[in-house]
């Protein structure tokens, strides 16, 4: 197996965990942010920033954190799936923790 499939692979996985989980969350998170940004203007601009870091930090952690050198796809899919995980997991704690003491900040 080339070095390439490992790394297409965690590519992918990375890919569509992030597009499983913004499909989940966008609506919210459109509304969230809406109530967050005094005149509306900015909030296009959040959603899109959140988008992005949401499919970059998965993306980052799958590519640093898979084995390139797997013989074997199946330990390269585990890997990547775990990296991919971790950091959507990172990602989305990250992003939760921001717009909770945003809210917060802004009942006080």
């Amino acid at each position: 197996m080339s070095q390439l499939v490992p790394l297409v692979t965690a590519i992918a996985v990375s890919l569509a965990l992030s597009s499983a989980i913004l499909l989940a969350i966008i609506g919210p998170l459109r509304r969230v942010l809406a109530l967050l940004c005094k005149d509306g203007e900015s909030t296009p601009f959040w959603v899109a920033f959140t988008a992005v870091m949401l499919y970059i930090a998965p993306l980052f952690f799958a590519v640093f954190w898979t084995p390139i050198y797997q013989t074997n796809p199946v330990p390269a899919f585990r890997s990547a799936l775990i990296a991919a995980l971790f950091g959507a997991f990172a990602g989305m704690l990250v992003i939760g923790y921001k717009i909770a003491g945003a809210v917060d900040g802004k009942r006080a």
